[in-house]
């Protein structure tokens, strides 16, 4: 497994729902990326980017989410933040066993649209497996051809028991 790890970083300062997770994950924000002008003025007080979460999967394959806030380089943006009654997610989040093409998919849809980038490892030309669409049902989802299959056995069971039930009057 190569590993891959990307950073949130899109034009408009927006976070990113990992359909995986089921969740959305903060990304980079920087006042001077927004247009209103009464933004830039707070500039003074958040000089700096405010660093996005990551996710990634490592070398074995484990996926992972990480908080490079906790890092001692970015000590006065962690302080600023908890002052504001704010709490940062915790610095490494794993996930075992979790289904690879689903990831490495919705990875690689992210940066492709722009509002992700790779800062660590490579993402493949290829992904071996199907990637899991739907997170809202558990089970995959059924073709139409299952899906008559199941209505037709479902409907012969009914006209069966009318059949019995007339042949027995």
């Amino acid at each position: 497994m190569t590993p891959v790890e990307i950073e949130i970083d899109g034009e408009r300062n927006e976070s990113l729902y990992v359909r995986p997770l089921q969740r959305s994950i903060r990304g980079r924000f920087d006042l001077n990326r927004v247009g209103e002008p009464m933004a830039r003025m707070k500039t003074y007080r958040w000089p700096v980017p405010i660093l996005s979460q990551r996710i990634g999967i490592d070398q074995d394959g484990v996926g992972y989410l990480s908080e490079p806030l906790h890092d001692g380089a970015h000590a006065p943006i962690k302080e600023r933040i908890e002052k504001q009654g704010q709490r940062l997610e915790p610095e490494l989040q794993t996930f075992a066993n979790i289904h690879q093409p689903t990831w490495l998919f919705w990875i690689k849809r992210a940066v492709q649209s722009g509002l992700a980038r790779v800062v660590g490892g490579s993402l493949p030309d290829k992904i071996d497996g199907k990637p899991r669409m739907n997170f809202i049902v558990d089970r995959p989802a059924e073709t139409t051809g299952e899906r008559l299959t199941a209505a037709i056995e479902r409907q012969t069971i009914v006209l069966e028991k009318l059949l019995e039930r007339l042949c027995n009057e």
